[in-house]
């Protein structure tokens, strides 16, 4: 379902970088508009494998790069009516798309004459067969991207059979040592964190810790640990961010000290 909901997406918007790439002189232009399908079919194919409960990295970038073939597909189908003016029936859509072998004659023909031009030369053969892998690359290899991020970016709760829900700004600490922070999550010493200190309203950085928990039971969490620095840039201040620590696990236990710590109590300070 996830594979042919986000073939029918980014099948439609191919058909529309199918005439653009015809119409548009800028092989840079073309190259975008070329991220753009890929990246929506990663987009859609994702969300769906998510809301599908798919949680296997493989199966999500296998079915990404799928998507993003067929919309390639769709494309060249297309394209080379959109090229000619007065496309005879064998080059029209419909025909191209329901004949692979038709289709692959067309490609051929057209790479023996030559497509589109670049510094002053219609470029045709070798040239062409590497440009038009490139693009093939970029449509499946942007699927399987998105697509497998999309399902390996949250932690599922095998239990609840559920994703774990987002939890921001569970804690925020005073420091910049980041090397620090991590042996401190890591070896799961929380009452070093007292030595940091609390964020202040002065800091330019801090540290800021998010969790990612199971809403049902709340045993199934993962933390993460970022670096934020406050940047100035063209008079407008705003957060760089850098993930220190990404998907470490952490017990309920934990996740409630982390949600109630005090830097001032004697416990936390390790007396």
């Amino acid at each position: 379902m996830a594979i042919a909901g986000g073939a029918a997406a980014s099948s439609l918007l191919a058909l529309v970088y199918a005439y653009f790439d015809a119409a548009c002189p800028f092989i840079y232009l073309n190259m975008v508009g070329t991220a753009i399908v890929g990246t929506v079919a990663g987009i859609v194919t994702g969300r769906l494998l998510v809301r599908g409960l798919v949680r296997n990295n493989l199966a999500a970038a296998t079915a990404g790069a799928a998507v993003g073939l067929i919309a390639l597909y769709v494309a060249w189908a297309a394209w080379p009516g959109a090229l000619i003016d007065k496309p005879t029936t064998d080059l029209r859509f419909a025909h191209l798309l329901t004949s692979p072998a038709a289709l692959w004659a067309t490609i051929t023909a057209i790479n023996h004459q030559g497509a589109w031009k670049f510094d002053g030369r219609i470029q045709s053969g070798v040239v062409l067969w590497l440009a038009w892998a490139g693009e093939a690359a970029y449509f499946m290899g942007l699927g399987l991207y998105w697509a497998r991020r999309y399902v390996a970016s949250e932690p599922f709760c095998e239990v609840c059979q559920h994703w774990c829900g987002f939890e921001a700004r569970v804690l925020e600490t005073h420091g910049w040592d980041a090397e620090r922070l991590k042996h401190c999550l890591e070896s799961k010493d929380l009452t070093q964190l007292a030595a940091l200190g609390p964020r202040t309203p002065n800091d330019v950085e801090w540290f800021r810790i998010d969790l990612r928990r199971c809403r049902g039971c709340g045993n199934t969490a993962t933390l993460t640990a970022k670096r934020v620095e406050l940047v100035s840039e063209d008079g407008k201040v705003g957060e760089k961010i850098e993930v220190v620590l990404d998907g470490l696990m952490v017990s309920g236990p934990e996740i409630e000290r982390l949600r109630n710590f005090r830097f001032d109590t004697p416990e936390n300070r390790g007396g």
